[in-house]
């Protein structure tokens, strides 16, 4: 059977543009692209959706037939449609604590972020950063005895002080490529009866206590969470 290549090319440019339109009207972009980023959807919806019309139209007036669609290039038309397939298969996917073990580390410390509007507002990336730079602590109010409250999943992570686990949240600048776990150790004190699975999302609510060069949460509230509707937050420089 033949198919016309232009039809087989409008059908991927409306693909793509009714994916832009979903994401933007669903909210579902803060998924993939960072706070930076956001307008590619917007801008991807309309672009895309007014190429694939004016594609189509002139098309249809030209009347003239354009071939057979080959091999090589169906096969180029079908690669473009595979990112669509990975989300169609899992819509809701996040990065998570097998993720967090992988796309870890400390280039985000390279860069010192604005300090937090209040102290208790202290997001994962302040008391990360300041456990390394006492200046960026002071000026930020973090200290031993704070009251902080985080938002984020358990991550299985080992590398955090004897009788803590690691609560982590990831950060992106662009979009899901360029993220990074920064995590908090807990300790969970007298709420140690039950483990939490890797991936759980928890709020913590608990007192900064400095413990093997770390700022660990001494946890008096742990609670499961759902995920946010932004399981990611933004890089704040």
């Amino acid at each position: 059977m033949k198919v016309d290549p232009r039809i087989a090319r409008g059908g991927v440019l409306a693909a793509w543009a009714a994916f832009f339109c979903v994401l933007w009207l669903t909210g579902a972009s803060a998924r993939y692209l960072g706070e930076r980023t956001q307008w590619v959807v917007p801008f991807g919806a309309i672009g895309l959706a007014l190429v694939a019309l004016a594609y189509g139209a002139v098309a249809v007036r030209s009347g003239r037939s354009a071939g057979a669609l080959t091999l090589r290039e169906a096969t180029s038309l079908l690669c473009l449609l595979v990112p669509l397939a990975a989300v169609l298969v899992a819509p809701n996917a996040a990065l998570g604590s097998f993720a967090a073990g992988r796309k870890s580390g400390d280039v985000f410390l390279h860069a010192r972020p604005p300090v937090p509007a209040s102290p208790s507002d202290a997001s994962f990336l302040d008391i990360r950063v300041a456990d390394g730079d006492e200046v960026y602590a002071l000026q930020a109010g973090i200290a031993p005895g704070l009251r902080v409250k985080l938002l984020g999943i358990a991550t299985g992570s080992r590398d955090v002080p004897v009788g803590t686990f690691e609560l982590a949240r990831f950060y992106i600048s662009c979009c899901i490529a360029d993220a990074q776990a920064v995590g908090v150790p807990v300790d969970p004190g007298a709420l140690a009866r039950r483990s939490y699975a890797p991936d759980t999302w928890l709020e913590v609510t608990g007192t900064l206590k400095r413990r093997e060069g770390r700022y660990v949460v001494v946890a008096d509230a742990i609670r499961p969470a759902e995920q946010p509707r932004k399981p990611y937050l933004a890089f704040r420089f």
